[in-house]
């Protein structure tokens, strides 16, 4: 009996002077983005393999929870949303920042990028170093390069050249190309993408250069008699990265900042080919609905050089901070 005692009090010595070794809470990084949970979309796809494959990288250190279709904050306050760090991550259209970084305009600046692979390629580029800075300065890094194309839809006859747009309504990508639109003798429309079925069932628009995906996430092809697909050229190209927001990264220890950028640029070729599927899925959608599909030729993408010389202009003058980069593209692709 008192052996046993002893050793009972033995133990919970032991107990007590022996360290407890606690696994660490994960740390859990709240990622957004505007789109359904959709796999099936190759930009959701490409945010979830980042995620899976961070958590797997980092033996669950870093737990990536997603918070999609707008539900915790809205896509064009995601910019700020990433500079205060309300956001840990995001996936959406850098374009929206560009109210607070004008120099962002460049990456929906029409005739500039005539294909898949100029876009990818401007990733790497001197001008892109300077706009990642600048983005960075303001709150936000980028970690994994996505982009898009898009085509034009037309309840008419196919909209391939300046021509094609005198007199009609249509909807542009951007102020610089509604710019130009305006020039030629187009009236640019601004209204949500929601409203775009109806405004074109209706008559109230010609015609619209929208992304593939949202082409075919709002039925489009069920109202368009014809449509000039992006497979070859495009006058729509922009990017919508995988981004961190500063305060969150600042917090990461050096080994985990590492991780997410390897895991992000391991992505960039799997997405640039989920684009161009897109391209490839959408156009076939159009076709399938009995619209008339074409493909934009680089003659036609020449001869809207022209009418966006005016959409260049009309930006040096608007942000002359930023000239010099507009310039540095235009040779880089010329």
């Amino acid at each position: 009996m008192f052996k046993a005692l002893l050793n009972g009090v033995f133990a919970a010595v032991l107990l007590a002077v022996t360290p407890v070794v606690a696994r660490a809470e994960p740390l859990v990084l709240k990622l957004a983005h505007q789109w359904p949970q959709d796999e099936h979309d190759y930009v959701v796809a490409a945010g979830v393999k980042f995620a899976k494959e961070v958590e797997q990288r980092t033996n669950g250190e870093i737990k990536i929870q997603f918070y999609p279709a707008e539900s915790l904050v809205k896509a064009r306050d995601l910019h700020v949303a990433l500079k205060t760090g309300t956001v840990d991550l995001a996936i959406y259209p850098y374009i929206y920042a560009a109210g607070a970084l004008p120099e962002l305009n460049l990456i929906l600046m029409p005739g500039i990028w005539k294909t898949h692979e100029d876009v990818y390629r401007f990733r790497t580029t001197p001008v892109w170093a300077a706009l990642e800075d600048k983005i960075n300065a303001y709150g936000f890094k980028t970690l994994s390069w996505i982009q898009i194309a898009g085509g034009v839809a037309s309840t008419g006859n196919p909209i391939r050249v300046p021509e094609d747009v005198k007199g009609l309504k249509v909807r542009a990508s951007g102020k610089y190309m509604e710019l130009a639109m305006k020039n030629i003798g187009a009236s640019p429309v601004s209204m949500p993408s929601s409203e775009v079925y109806n405004a074109m069932q209706l008559g109230l628009l010609s015609g619209m250069w929208t992304s593939s995906s949202s082409f075919g996430a709002f039925r489009l092809y069920e109202v368009a008699k014809s449509y000039v697909s992006p497979q070859d050229y495009s006058l729509y190209f922009t990017i919508e990265p995988i981004a961190i927001s500063m305060r969150t990264w600042r917090k990461l220890t050096p080994e985990q900042q590492k991780i997410l950028m390897e895991v992000g640029r391991s992505l960039e070729p799997e997405a640039l080919a989920g684009a161009k599927a897109e391209d490839t899925r959408i156009a076939d959608k159009f076709a399938n609905s009995g619209v008339k599909v074409e493909k934009l030729t680089l003659d036609q993408w020449n001869a809207w050089q022209e009418p966006f010389r005016v959409s260049h202009d009309q930006f040096r003058q608007d942000v002359p901070t930023a000239a010099k980069l507009l310039d540095m593209m235009i040779d880089e692709y010329r």
